[in-house]
């Protein structure tokens, strides 16, 4: 009996030492754990391994951060894990069904249940997570008066004599630049081109309030505004400063200035900047570029229109027309509307004869009027797209469960809308610019290879052809878009949280025609996966703590636009309903296209 009882406190005392060995470690978890059915890599020839035995290894793609911190032990199964990129992939042999996992500093994670039996050649995607110690934050605002853009702000965390300058970021055009930082004192200084650079100090500790620095700069040289009385870009020595208006700092000296429009020819000024004299300069606006447009109709008397501009009617030499391809519309009554582009070239007449057919228009909605609730079909030069109605509603925005530019889930309401039952295809592309730019060619594919600015060219075409205000959808409306609308089942991506069903994505490695997968409750094709998608916000990852709940149409300014849904080689966690991310607006890219909205 003593013996026993012996055993029993040497039992307990062994566990209780155990108990507290660990107490105080950090933890860390397995936040996800699935098979990816699309990745193929444990059977590619170039990375696939085989085992004694034959068998193929399968892959476990493992991220997270401190990567080359963990070990994995599947028992008397091998393993080989290689570091690549940003993930390990750990080669394991068939049927593990359980690994434990450990980590320098931190409770190991023992026999962890894998829920499922390893496959041989199949390929597994792991995410760990670390529980670190609990750190306070503090939004900092730091606002910089002029309102300079590009200004760099520098911080220092004060305790810490060898602790480096770090670059807490560059302000916007409002001269604004926040993000939250951890509790404690800093010193900060600020630089700006052609600004003397600005010192102070700050505590933080409040985590309920957004900390706001004030920085004044003074000017090393002039404050200088430049203003041009015409759409036209303001350029100084080769850089562009602004459109129609412009006012910063520049040193004395000498500028050459520029102003660029489309289809203009670029004027030219020398400016001298004299210390300490500011300036307001009004610029000589560019020159229009123009040819000549003789243009017939039978019958004759028809209206004419280029660009949606009336230009009077047929027979008639138009000879103020700008360079370039331009959408010539013919129009009559009791005749249906005939429609061509045209190259106008400088100082060179150019010829166009229409022939126009009896009949009746179909008459178009008047810009500005409400549509009737119900999809819509238009047609452009042949190639017709629908649009499918949106009922407004309230809506969760965002993710707990995604990246931390996904938080905080908040409450957001819309007014009803449309928006494009697929993305915009190359073919409908091709109908308005004349041109496809896509990187991979097929009509039914999505367009690739444009920027942000691109789409707002496209889109004012396409409204000069229709007499619609197509627009980009703003973030919000796309995601209450992709989530289903009102008639939401809550499912991870667009449509089903099998993303076989509805995402061409995860892998698949090519585009597909659009509508190739099943849509989402609304009728809505490929918002996960295809292509990414431009809509309308500026990008900026803390915007959604200061949303506002009614319409919300993004930051004020930033340098970047917002793209959703993923694209055919992303990822699955990139194609869920809430997955963010952003591009500059002129940056062109294989994976990204858009979709069309409208309001109601």
């Amino acid at each position: 009996m003593q013996h026993v009882k012996h055993v029993f406190m040497m039992t307990w005392f062994l566990l209780l030492v155990g108990v507290l060995s660990s107490f105080g470690q950090q933890k860390f978890h397995v936040e996800s754990f699935s098979e990816d059915p699309f990745d193929l890599t444990a059977r590619n020839e170039q990375y696939k391994k085989i085992d004694g035995s034959g068998s193929l290894y399968s892959i476990i793609k493992v991220s997270g951060e401190d990567l080359k911190e963990y070990s994995f032990n599947f028992g008397y199964m091998n393993h080989i894990v290689v570091s690549h990129d940003d993930q390990l992939w750990v080669y394991v042999q068939k049927n593990a069904k359980q690994v434990t996992i450990t980590r320098n500093g931190y409770s190991p994670l023992r026999n962890y249940d894998l829920h499922t039996t390893i496959e041989a050649g199949k390929t597994y995607s792991m995410r760990l997570s670390a529980q670190g110690p609990v750190v306070y934050m503090q939004m900092t605002l730091f606002q910089v008066k002029p309102a300079v853009s590009g200004a760099t702000v520098l911080v220092r965390k004060e305790g810490d004599a060898d602790a480096p300058e770090e670059v807490f970021g560059t302000t916007d055009a409002s001269g604004n630049i926040a993000k939250s930082m951890e509790y404690g004192t800093y010193t900060y200084r600020v630089m700006a081109e052609n600004y003397y650079s600005s010192e102070g100090r700050f505590t933080l500790n409040n985590q309920n309030e957004t900390h706001h620095e004030d920085i004044g700069l003074r000017s090393s040289g002039a404050n200088i505004t430049f203003s041009v009385d015409a759409d036209a870009d303001i350029y100084v020595n080769n850089i562009m400063k602004g459109t129609r208006t412009w006012t910063g700092s520049l040193k004395a000296g000498n500028y050459q200035v520029e102003c660029r429009q489309l289809s203009h020819r670029t004027s030219f000024q020398t400016i001298t900047v004299v210390k300490g004299e500011d300036r307001s300069l009004t610029l000589t606006p560019p020159t229009p570029i123009t040819g000549v447009l003789a243009i017939t109709s039978s019958p004759i008397n028809a209206n004419i229109k280029i660009d949606g501009k009336d230009y009077g009617t047929t027979p008639r030499n138009i000879t103020d027309v700008l360079v370039g391809k331009r959408v010539v519309t013919l129009s009559m009554d009791g005749y249906i509307d005939e429609q061509d582009t045209v190259e106008i070239k400088e100082q060179q007449t150019t010829d166009l004869s229409l022939t126009l057919t009896e009949g009746t228009n179909v008459v178009a909605t008047p810009v500005g009027a409400p549509l009737p609730k119900g999809n819509k079909s238009f047609t452009v030069n042949g190639i017709s797209f629908d649009m499918v109605y949106v009922d407004g509603g309230t809506f969760q925005m965002g993710s707990d469960d995604g990246a931390s530019d996904e938080e905080p889930v908040h409450a957001v309401t819309l007014n009803s809308y449309y928006i494009g039952a697929t993305e915009v295809t190359q073919e409908l592309w091709q109908a308005v610019m004349g041109k496809n730019p896509s990187y991979k060619k097929r009509k039914d594919f999505p367009v690739s290879m444009i920027s942000w600015e691109n789409c707002l060219d496209f889109i004012i075409k396409l409204n000069i052809l229709t007499g619609q205000q197509f627009r980009l959808p703003s973030e919000a409306e796309w995601e209450f878009a992709c989530k289903g609308g009102v008639k939401s089942k809550g499912y991870k991506f667009s449509g089903s949280d099998n993303a076989k069903d509805v995402a061409v994505c995860a892998g698949e490695g090519f585009l597909k025609p659009v509508r190739s997968k099943e849509p989402n409750e609304l009728g809505l094709y490929d918002m996960s996966g295809n292509v990414y998608e431009w809509v309308q916000d500026v990008y900026d990852n803390h915007f959604y703590k200061f949303s506002p709940g009614k319409n919300p149409q993004g930051p004020s300014s930033g340098n970047r636009r917002v793209l959703r849904g993923g694209s055919y080689c992303s990822y699955l966690k990139d194609c869920r309903v809430s997955s963010r991310y952003s591009k500059l607006p002129t940056s062109k890219e294989f994976n990204v296209g858009l979709r069309l909205a409208l309001s109601e």
